[in-house]
Formats: C-alpha cells, structure tokens, sequence
C-alpha cells in the first residue's frame, strides 16, 4: 500500500469519525433511540403535578400542554395573572386535568419564599420546566447598545440564572424523598449555550450557566431517580425568538416541545429537535461558524436600522 493510499484512508476514515458517525448518532436517537430510552411515558408514575414556569406563551406554554394531555395536573408559573388565567383555562377545558397559578416575577429574587409555600401545597412532583427566560430585543454589541444598562443586566441574571438554581434547590429536595422513581428536571438553555454568540453575549453567558449547571448537577443527583436534563434549542417561532413564520429549522412551540419532551432520557444535553440538532451540528464544527453567523445577523439588523 503506497503513501497516498494510507493518506487517503486516514483521511477517510477520520471524516467518517467526525462528520458521518455523528450525523448517524443524531439520527437514531431522534428516530429509534427515543422510542427505546425516553423517559417521558414515566412521569405520570413519578408524581401527580408538573411545575411550568414562564408558562402563558412560547415553549413553556406548549410544555404545560403537553404535559396536560400526558395527565399531569400543571402548576403554571408566570408574570401575567390574567394569562395565567386564561391559559389555565384553556389546559382545564382541553385536557380535563386541574391547574393551579402563580404569579410572579422571576427579575425580583425576594419572591422564593412565597413560591415554596405554594410548591409545597402540591401532594407530589413529577417533573420541573425551568423555562421562563429573557433575551436581547435584537443582535446587538454589549458595549454600546442603548438598552443593555445595570437593570437589564441584572434582570437578566435574576430570570436566566437566578431562577434556574432557585428553583432547583426548591423542588429537587422534594424529588429525591418522594417514593417514586422517574420525576424529571427540565431546563431550556439555547444553542447560544453551547457555543459563545457575540452580539448577544450575556444572553449566551446565561445560557450558558444553564448547560454547565446541570452538567455538573446530574452526577451529583445520580439518573436512576431523577432524570436531569438541558434543552438547547436554535429557532422557536415564538415572541421571544422574533420569528413570526414557522419553518423547518423554526418549529412552532408546540411541535418542539412534543419532540423535547421525548427526547427525555435520551440524552441530557439535546437540542430537543432533530432539524435543530443537526444544524447545531453544522454550526459546532468550528466556533467561528456560529460566530460568523451572528455577524452577518448583527450586520442585517444595523442596516435597518439605520
């Protein structure tokens, strides 16, 4: 075998390891891997309440209802009573399981107390979504954008990161005594979690607090009892995301959550939607991808604004 052939082989075989393995890998914990080890079907045996927080629209409202039309009773957990109200009502009519709602604001940190009392007014836990999250209006340079101030930095921690531990420390206790095995912690960190976005820095460093949390909670926890798990979406068509058309790689709320959701126990870390997963594939090759990515983002949104 000459020299070029052996190049050749090497190099083959190393594409192989790290771009076709990988996209396989993907595919089939998507596909067969979810069907073999999600967890999600064992919920409704671990507890009878789910605990949604930013649950009135997006993501965490599409959470709620998917957990509801599993038979989980949902503590709804937002800013707005009167969404709440009505959301509530919405998930009673439709899925004919009860609800309960509590209002709050997860940028304050003096509201931990009250929200416990109301917590542990729930006979038992299944399962905990730490969604409710706050994110930059648009791409922007943190040096100079006019709404990036104290405040808007501190309500940031408080509702991103802040809360996220918060509540974790509340319900987890809780979790672990219960007799039933199979509750489940749920925490949405983004793609800007995984890998460092400019434009929208502290937004990616919060995000990024979410994945490095629970990374170094699941061995304190163990996975036998309490499954553990960080969801990193891209694009969500939602309020928060801008994105007002849903497309392939921009899924409504609810067809994302339906697919994360059985991606529970799958992996602990996933991008909770296979388009999802494999673009964030793509985009984590190399750093300077996303980085270039959120570049050209940046430079479309400044030329119009101009």
């Amino acid at each position: 075998m000459s020299v070029q052939d052996v190049l050749f082989s090497f190099v083959a075989l190393l594409f192989f390891w790290k771009i076709i393995f990988p996209v396989l890998r993907i595919i089939f914990l998507y596909t067969v891997g979810k069907r073999i080890y999600s967890r999600r079907n064992q919920l409704k045996k671990a507890g009878k309440w789910a605990i949604v927080t930013g649950a009135t629209d997006g993501i965490g409202k599409a959470y709620a209802q998917e957990l509801a039309k599993d038979g989980l009773n949902i503590m709804l957990i937002s800013r707005n009573q009167e969404k709440l109200d009505k959301i509530s009502k919405e998930i009673k009519d439709q899925f004919h399981v009860d609800t309960k709602t509590v209002a709050c604001d997860f940028t304050r940190t003096d509201i931990y107390e009250s929200l416990e009392q109301e917590i542990n007014t729930l006979p038992s836990i299944a399962c905990l979504v730490n969604n409710v999250g706050l994110s930059y209006p648009h791409f922007a340079r943190f040096s100079d954008a006019s709404f990036i101030n104290i405040e808007f930095i501190r309500n940031m921690i408080n509702c991103n990161m802040t809360s996220v531990a918060s509540l974790t420390r509340i319900v987890l206790p809780r979790l672990l005594k219960q007799a039933s095995y199979g509750s489940a912690i749920i925490n949405l960190s983004s793609f800007a979690g995984l890998v460092p976005l400019p434009y929208l820095s502290l937004y990616s460093a919060s995000k990024t607090f979410i994945k490095q949390f629970v990374q170094a909670l699941i061995p304190e926890v163990g996975t036998s009892k309490v499954y553990i798990q960080v969801v990193c979406p891209i694009l969500v068509a939602t309020t928060l995301s801008g994105v007002k058309r849903p497309r392939l790689f921009a899924p409504l709320p609810d067809k994302f959550a339906a697919s994360a959701l059985d991606m529970l126990g799958v992996e602990p870390v996933t991008s909770g939607y296979l388009p999802h997963a494999l673009q964030a594939f793509v985009l984590s090759i190399h750093p300077k991808i996303a980085a270039l990515a959120a570049h050209i983002t940046f430079q479309k949104v400044s030329k119009r604004k101009r």
